[in-house]
Order: structure tokens, then C-alpha cells, then sequence
């Protein structure tokens, strides 16, 4: 079988020749290995490894917006001293103005690892600033999938060609501070909420682009349903009617996948009831145990993941050959069952070790 054809049989919870390998190999580790960081980049990087090419970034479709007039958004990439790069963005709307700044380079061998310094919403009151900005974005908004169908053409039969997308929650999130955010949620969650109404909209412009482009498989980051960050009602209250509202309104033939790290036991039954193809990667820092997962809900959902990706770079040649044999004697059986790091690959992992997962898999993951 293709590696296309074990991740498509894998999703619908069937049984391919062997086990599919893939990892949430990403800019920061491509860059460490081929120079480059775009899809193609990442692409190459299965490729040279041996693993199917899955959860790549970067690979579209994209949403450009021509703002009308009161409204801006500007960028500037300022050199430091110490050699990092300070990204500076500033919003204007009739509201008011907002602005952000983010650190890349400020480690030299993981030179693509960000920081945020400043964030876009610093006090309550820049909600609305906020929420008027998106709500005029999505007004003017045009689809471009091209890219997707680049993507398409360059990945293949060596794997499934993917769309990210941040739920409404995360979207959001990634505007605040955290620890201001949290309280938010709690303290003010009806103002919380009606912010999270002008996102959805924009939500429901990136799934519209997704149903129309060349992606096969939507993955759906739900990163902040975890229980380290927020509680289990929470979850419950803002998470799961946006994601049962995005498997709902996918278009046919097309696969969702709900990323999740962390702690998330409490809400598995919630996230399966949601109904989407498959859920990664059960963090092996949260508090999921592969194969009380399978026996539990392997009959629901393809299981992607609980790979220590700290084994791919720290550990030796046998300790990675030892963890993957963990993860098939968990999750295999039956199939439905894609072997996965349960976080992205660090920018420091051992080719190697990558390498001797692939083969484990093609001798000890067989059906």
C-alpha cells in the first residue's frame, strides 16, 4: 500500500498492510534538516526519514481581505542587537488601535522557535477593538486554495494533504496573555462569548475554504480543551458546539482530525461524541493511557499518537525501536491506529531515531 492509502484506510478505522508512521514534523525541524521550512520542506523531510507526509503547516488555503477604509493592518520585521528578529503587527479600526510583537531568533539552534513579548489584547476594553477588526476581515474576505493544489501535486501518493485551523477558543487565545485570558473565560465569559461569535464567522470562511480546496484532511486545533489550562465545564461550554458544529458541516469525503494536548481524559467522551475521523495525539504528559484509549473508544475514532517525542531526541537508536513497540503493543490491533510523536518532532531530533521508527513499524506493525 501507499503511504496515502495506509493514512486513509488508518481514518476510517480500518486495517492497512501496516501500522502508518507519521509525525507533526514541522517548520522548526525541517529547517534543522533540509534548511528550509515551507511545506516542501517538510515534504522532503518525510521523504529522507520514510515516514507518510501528514500535519504539515503552511500548505493553504488562504484568506487575504481587503480592509475598508478606518481599518489596517500593518507589519514590520525589526533586527535586534543580539541578532533575533522582533515581529511587530498593528491593527487600526474605527475602535481604536491594538499591537503585538513576537521574538523569532533568539536561540540559535532552534532559530524559528517564537516568543510573544506583547500581545494584542492587553486590558478587556480591546475585545471589542478586536472583534470589530475580524468582523470587518471577514467582510472583505477572498479565498485563494492554489496553494492547496500545489501541495496536492508535490506530496502525492507518499500521504494525505492537511489544512490547519484554530478553533474559535484558541484563535482567541493566542491575542492574551494566558493567565489573563484563563480568568477572562471565567470571570467574563459573556463578553468572552460574544467575541468568540465574530470569530466563528471567520471560522466558518476558513472551513467554507477548506471544503472548496485540494485538503483531504482538516486538522482542527483544540489545544486550549485542556485540562491544564481550563476546566472540564469550560471545555463543554465553549469547545464542544463550535467543534460538533465543524464535523457537522464538512463536506463529503473530506476527514477531520481534533489536535489535542495536555490532559484531556475527562473530556475524551465529549470530543468522540463530536464524531470526527480520528484524535491526536494523547499527550504522553497529559493523562491518557494509550491503551485504555484503544480498548475504550478504538471502535469510535482512529487514535493517532502518545510517541515521546523527547525519545526521538534524547534517547538512543533502541530506546526510540522500544518506544515504538509500545505504542503498537498498545493501539494496533484492529487497526484504526496512525503512529505519531504526541507533540511536534523537537528541532534537535536524531534523524536516526526517526529512521529506526520506520523500520520497527515495517517489521513489528504489520497486519
Amino acid at each position: 500500500m501507499t503511504h496515502k492509502e495506509r493514512l486513509t484506510m488508518a481514518l476510517e478505522r480500518g486495517v492497512p498492510d501496516q501500522v502508518p508512521v507519521t509525525w507533526e514534523l514541522v517548520g522548526r525541524f525541517a529547517h534543522k534538516l533540509t534548511g528550509r521550512s515551507d511545506f516542501r520542506a517538510m515534504c522532503d523531510a518525510h521523504r529522507e526519514i520514510g515516514s507518510s507526509i501528514f500535519n504539515l503547516q503552511g500548505t493553504g488555503p488562504n484568506i487575504s481581505t481587503h480592509l475598508g477604509p478606518g481599518y489596517s493592518e500593518t507589519g514590520e520585521n525589526i533586527p535586534q542587537s543580539d541578532g533575533s528578529i522582533l515581529h511587530r503587527r498593528i491593527i487600526t479600526t474605527p475602535q481604536g488601535q491594538l499591537s503585538s510583537a513576537t521574538l523569532t531568533r533568539f536561540i540559535p539552534n532552534d532559530p524559528l522557535l517564537p516568543k510573544a513579548v506583547e500581545y494584542l489584547i492587553k486590558s478587556r476594553d480591546d475585545y471589542q477593538i478586536y472583534a470589530d477588526y475580524i468582523g470587518e476581515y471577514v467582510r472583505t474576505a477572498e479565498i485563494d486554495i492554489s496553494r492547496t493544489l500545489e501541495a496536492r501535486d508535490y506530496i502525492g501518493d507518499d500521504g494525505l494533504l492537511n489544512s490547519w485551523m484554530t478553533d474559535s477558543i484558541y484563535h482567541l487565545a493566542q491575542c492574551r496573555r494566558d493567565v489573563d485570558y484563563i480568568v477572562d473565560l471565567m470571570e467574563v465569559p459573556d463578553l468572552i462569548e460574544e467575541v468568540l461569535q465574530a470569530i466563528d464567522a471567520y471560522q466558518q470562511i476558513r472551513l467554507q475554504a477548506f471544503n472548496e480546496s485540494a485538503s483531504e484532511v482538516l486538522v482542527y486545533d483544540m489545544c486550549w480543551a485542556s485540562l491544564d489550562l481550563v476546566s472540564p465545564q469550560i471545555v463543554r461550554q465553549f469547545m464542544i458546539p463550535r467543534a460538533k458544529w465543524v464535523v457537522e458541516n464538512l463536506a463529503p469525503g473530506k476527514y477531520i482530525g481534533f489536535f489535542q494536548s495536555g490532559r484531556i481524559r475527562a473530556v475524551v467522551p465529549d470530543l468522540v461524541a463530536c464524531q470526527p475521523h480520528c484524535i491526536q495525539h494523547f499527550d504522553v504528559l497529559g493523562d491518557c493511557d494509550l491503551a485504555e484509549i484503544k480498548r475504550s473508544f478504538g471502535e469510535d475514532i482512529c487514535i493517532m499518537g502518545n510517541y515521546n517525542p523527547l525519545v526521538l531526541a534524547q534517547g538512543t537508536v533502541e530506546e526510540a525501536r522500544a518506544e515504538a513497540r509500545r505504542c503498537l503493543d498498545d493501539a494496533m490491533a484492529g487497526g484504526g491506529y496512525i503512529m505519531s510523536t504526541s507533540d511536534a518532532v523537537p528541532s534537535d531530533a536524531r534523524p536516526e531515531n526517526m529512521k529506526a521508527v520506520v523500520e520497527t513499524v515495517a517489521s513489528y506493525g504489520r497486519y
